[in-house]
């Protein structure tokens, strides 16, 4: 894999708001499904073509995801991946990523934070502000470099 592209799920009500018993049941809202897909139509912009989308089991992931993929168009699909369900130290989820990313040049990750802030904290060497629907391109390699990020809910 040469390029991960880390996204944050869009915009969910609270658990009380959405009317679910547990947070990992919280779905998106209208918004946040409106800014995924604005934030995967900045990637294809950018010029990234991510092959494979994984996402967190939790539910406003997969809904994000399914956002994400009506625009990308992923060749490789889109997938469930559990080490992206907020609970693994970063280098334990790079390790998971690049193990089912192989082969492949780009992947798509949707999680949650703080997870996703940790491992883009990890690769870069910096702080980043992953806001709902933000994205961030990491060039991976021998020194991983933060290509670009976008914020759609700006």
């Amino acid at each position: 894999m040469n390029r991960l592209y880390l996204m944050r799920h869009g915009h969910a009500p609270s658990a009380h708001e959405a009317g679910v018993p547990r947070d990992e049941l919280r779905p998106l809202s209208a918004r946040g499904r409106a800014d995924a897909r604005r934030s995967a139509e900045e990637v294809l912009r950018l010029g990234g073509r991510p092959a494979l989308v994984l996402h967190s089991p939790l539910a406003r992931a997969v809904q994000t995801a399914a956002a994400v993929a009506e625009v990308l168009r992923p060749e490789s699909g889109v997938e469930p991946f559990a080490p992206l369900d907020n609970t693994l130290p970063p280098e334990e989820l790079l390790a998971a990523l690049e193990e089912r990313g192989a082969g492949l040049a780009e992947v798509l990750a949707v999680g949650h934070q703080p997870q996703l802030g940790e491992l883009a904290a990890l690769l870069t060497r910096a702080l980043h502000d992953l806001r709902p629907a933000t994205v961030l391109a990491v060039e991976l390699g021998a020194a991983p470099r933060l290509l670009w990020s976008a914020d759609a809910a700006r």
